[in-house]
C-alpha cells in the first residue's frame, strides 16, 4: 500500500473504531484478549506484562500492567508477580507455576472486581484517576463468575440502622 496524499484517501472498506470503553467499578467476568511483554523506564530494563480484558457480556475492555522484574524495586516485582499468578490460576492456565509463552495468557476467562485507582498526576500536573483491576477469581465450572456480572457497584451499606 502506498501513500499518495489524504486527497486519494479511500476509507470505504474501513469499518468505524468505536475506541476504549474501559470498565467501570463493578465485577466481570472476562476474557484476555491481548498479552505481550514489555521494557519500560530507565534504559528499558524493567518489564511488566501488559494484558487486555474485555468483558465477555460486552460491557467494555481494561488493561492490566503486571510488573515482572522492576530494577529498583523488589516490592514491586512481588507484587506484579502475585498479581499474575493470581490471573493464572484464576483463569484455569495449564501451567500457572511456569506459564512459558505470554501468548498462553490470552484466551483465559476468569471474573475480576474492578476498583478505582490511586489518583495520580499527568505530565501536565493534572490530577487524574481510573478504574484498574483489584482483584481476580476463578469462574465456576459452568463458566458463571458466581455473582452477577452486571458491571453495577456492589451494593452500598447505606441505610439507616434503627437504634
Amino acid at each position: 500500500m502506498s501513500w499518495s496524499g489524504f486527497g486519494e484517501l479511500d476509507l470505504t472498506k474501513v469499518e468505524a473504531s468505536e475506541g476504549s470503553r474501559r470498565l467501570g467499578t463493578g465485577t466481570y467476568t472476562v476474557k484476555c484478549v491481548a498479552a505481550k511483554v514489555e521494557s519500560y523506564g530507565d534504559k528499558d530494563q524493567n518489564k511488566r506484562v501488559v494484558a487486555d480484558f474485555e468483558d465477555v457480556d460486552g460491557s467494555g475492555d481494561i488493561r492490566m500492567n503486571f510488573n515482572v522484574h522492576h530494577t529498583t524495586s523488589a516490592q514491586a516485582t512481588e507484587i506484579g508477580l502475585r498479581q499474575l499468578k493470581s490471573f493464572l490460576v484464576s483463569g484455569n492456565h495449564k501451567n500457572p507455576d511456569n506459564p512459558g509463552d505470554v501468548l498462553s495468557l490470552v484466551g483465559l476467562k476468569c471474573s475480576v472486581y474492578v476498583g478505582m485507582g490511586k489518583p495520580w498526576r499527568d505530565k501536565d500536573n493534572n490530577e487524574r484517576q481510573q478504574t484498574e483491576i483489584k482483584s481476580f477469581k476463578p469462574l465456576s465450572e459452568d463458566g458463571a463468575s458466581g455473582e452477577k456480572s452486571s458491571g453495577k457497584s456492589p451494593n452500598k451499606l447505606d441505610d439507616e440502622i434503627p437504634f
